[in-house]
């Protein structure tokens, strides 16, 4: 009966939280309140800002809050994403660097204490082998970031490999990018399979899905997404469209629509959803959509 869709959040655990508060979603105390609304956030939770990890787990609480409620929180991946996963950190931020080695830190140190369970509550020694994996997390170092998201890492497995790119809600396609003709020729299911195969591990290691790389991969493609209007493809989107009977509209965030915030375009076939909130994409007025 209500559908929200919430742009790209890029590590500011602020104005992700004023965006669902925005929505009717959460209380002043970050609990659930949007009852049976379905909300889909279009993925980039990652890079440009310092609030990724805490972002990660305000999410997957909300997912839990939201089902026992009766509703349903979809958080997908966007290009962000699939480049950490990559190990392409070039648009993460030194706060974001930290926060990672932080975690990692935490990691290390509780596994330490369980390995010395019943012989010391200490942590090792910095001569001992576990006390040197402390060493990869020198200020700066990038080695806990790709531990944590590499294929088949603990936060790659735990909180992207179950997230979709692209995924439909009643009449409604939601992709982070677009979702273009060859994409539905090749299979929306298969796509996301084989993105979630790869974020986990699953076979041999290699390069991401060709559908999640770029210009033309479903979390890269601007087709849709230009600021202006006319530069918006209306014929490409009529033929996607056309192979997937029941949908009426996409939506998609990827680029960010500033001066006019959330927007349509192809007499409303397609909506836009990232308004640069993040203060390091520009520190935008949150703005949500509401389908009813």
């Amino acid at each position: 009966e209500r559908l929200v869709a919430i742009g790209d959040l890029h590590g500011d655990l602020n104005k992700a939280t004023r965006a669902f508060r925005a929505g009717g979603l959460i209380d002043s105390h970050g609990k659930w309140i949007g009852g049976a609304t379905v909300a889909v956030q279009v993925g980039d939770q990652l890079d440009r800002g310092g609030d990724e990890v805490a972002i990660l787990y305000m999410l997957e609480r909300l997912r839990k809050e939201a089902r026992d409620a009766g509703g349903e929180l979809i958080v997908m991946n966007g290009n962000h994403e699939t480049l950490n996963v990559a190990g392409r950190f070039r648009y993460a931020f030194e706060p974001g660097i930290e926060d990672f080695r932080r975690w990692r830190g935490r990691q290390l140190l509780g596994a330490a204490l369980k390995a010395n369970r019943g012989r010391s509550g200490n942590a090792p020694p910095p001569g001992s082998a576990s006390g040197r994996m402390y060493a990869d997390t020198g200020p700066g170092c990038t080695m806990p970031r790709l531990a944590a998201l590499a294929p088949g890492g603990p936060m790659a497995k735990r909180f992207l490999a179950h997230q979709p790119v692209v995924v439909a809600v009643g009449s409604t396609l939601f992709a982070h990018g677009g979702v273009l003709p060859h994409h539905v020729q090749y299979g929306l299911e298969r796509i996301n399979q084989e993105t979630s195969e790869w974020i986990r591990g699953d076979g041999k290691p290699g390069p991401p899905p060709v559908h999640v790389s770029g210009g033309r991969s479903v979390v890269w493609a601007r087709d849709y997404s230009w600021p202006q209007r006319h530069k918006c493809d209306c014929g490409v989107l009529r033929r996607a469209l056309d192979g997937l009977p029941g949908i009426d509209r996409v939506v998609v965030g990827h680029t960010i629509q500033q001066p006019e915030g959330v927007n349509a375009a192809c007499d409303g076939r397609v909506l836009r959803v990232d308004v640069g909130m993040s203060e390091g994409c520009g520190g935008s007025e949150p703005e949500v959509l509401e389908i009813l």
